[in-house]
């Protein structure tokens, strides 16, 4: 009989499945990936989504979805998937990726824009180091210690002088550096002193000024003008479907190469009078590493209070959904960036979004 739906847990992704005569469509939810932010919830037209014990699998308490789908009301549409700020949710329809709202105009995607300058990325890793969601993708060669000038991109200019009235074309130089030649002349009664030329290859040059330091009549000076930044050889790039938008690596970017614009602009307030007291649920589910709790740097001291790092919020509302008491967080989205043109069920979305929204205990 048709249409027939299914609903399974397998290999950590909640499988949610409708069948109809010609087509078979697939909801999935990678679990792993998934931060139980709530946005799919508020996003779904047919209110199918619904939320889990999110602050319990946050904790490792439970071992359950975050979220759950109904089969039945569900639409298969893929409204879910094109606004989960994780690439947590995929639609599949006939075993291939689809989003026929898309395809149908009926709704625009979300603008995600994440770049890194590379004129200005010296290919250091910052940016990899602190990223919360592994999104930073550095395809730099690995080199060991003896090679590591070499595996950079130096470029610069060398500039030899010689002072001809000092060199005694004694040879120590030519000895110790391959970038030195003398070509000599047989010597005379009159050119007993002056036996040759002395030259300088700059290409064979690393100005180690070994020679400078050699020459026992100091005639040798160089002088090295670097052309380029050094910078190591390959790539840093941001991989779009995983990064979530928080700024890390903008913020910790020491040349400002790192641009990132948030899919979602808010506002953000703690009252953590109603904190209680030792939990910290808000800064394990914190998907973006926003949230902290300053750490006890001597005997005696007490505990911080909560805190958070405005430039790392991303208005996702994890903490929002797991926090176990009420009215600690208020949280309110002034802003959805689309890319496209908005639509009636697109603004209905928007506004739902950007409702304020605080703790509130079922049944309180």
């Amino acid at each position: 009989m048709f249409p027939s739906y299914a609903k399974k847990i397998e290999n950590n992704k909640l499988d949610v499945e409708q069948k109809l005569l010609t087509t078979k469509s697939n909801l999935v939810v990678d679990l792993d990936k998934c931060t139980g932010c709530g946005v799919c919830i508020d996003a779904c037209p047919e209110e199918a989504i619904t939320e889990g014990p999110i602050g319990a699998v946050g904790r490792g308490k439970a071992q359950t979805s975050k979220v759950d789908v109904d089969a039945k009301k569900c639409s298969y549409c893929g409204v879910c998937n094109i606004m989960c700020p994780f690439d947590a949710i995929k639609l599949s329809i006939n075993g291939e990726p689809k989003l026929p709202i898309i395809e149908q105009q009926g709704f625009p995607k979300i603008a995600k824009s994440a770049k890194i300058d590379q004129d200005k990325c010296t290919r250091c890793v910052l940016c990899e180091e602190v990223c919360p969601r592994d999104a930073i993708k550095r395809e730099v060669a690995d080199v060991d210690q003896g090679h590591k000038a070499s595996s950079t991109n130096t470029q610069y200019k060398i500039d030899f002088k010689l002072d001809e009235d000092k060199c005694t074309l004694c040879g120590i130089c030519s000895e110790l550096c391959d970038a030195y030649k003398i070509d000599y002349k047989e010597p005379t009664p009159l050119t007993v002193k002056k036996i040759g030329k002395l030259t300088h290859d700059s290409k064979k040059c690393d100005y180690c000024q070994l020679c400078i330091t050699a020459c026992p009549e100091e005639a040798i000076k160089l002088e090295r003008t670097e052309l380029a930044t050094p910078k190591l050889t390959g790539k840093v790039d941001i991989n779009l479907d995983s990064c979530i938008t928080c700024t890390w690596c903008q913020v910790i970017c020491p040349r400002d190469a790192a641009k990132v614009d948030k899919i979602f602009e808010g506002e953000y307030e703690l009252v953590t009078e109603k904190c209680p007291a030792g939990c910290s649920t808000c800064v394990e589910v914190c998907p973006a590493n926003a949230l902290y709790i300053p750490p006890i740097e001597e005997a005696g001291q007490r505990p911080g209070k909560l805190m958070y790092n405005k430039d790392f919020c991303m208005f996702c509302g994890a903490c929002v959904n797991a926090c176990p008491a009420d009215g600690t967080i208020k949280m309110k989205r002034t802003k959805v960036n689309w890319a496209g043109e908005e639509t009636n069920l697109s603004k209905k979305i928007a506004n739902k979004l950007m409702a304020e929204k605080t703790p509130k205990i079922q049944g309180a």
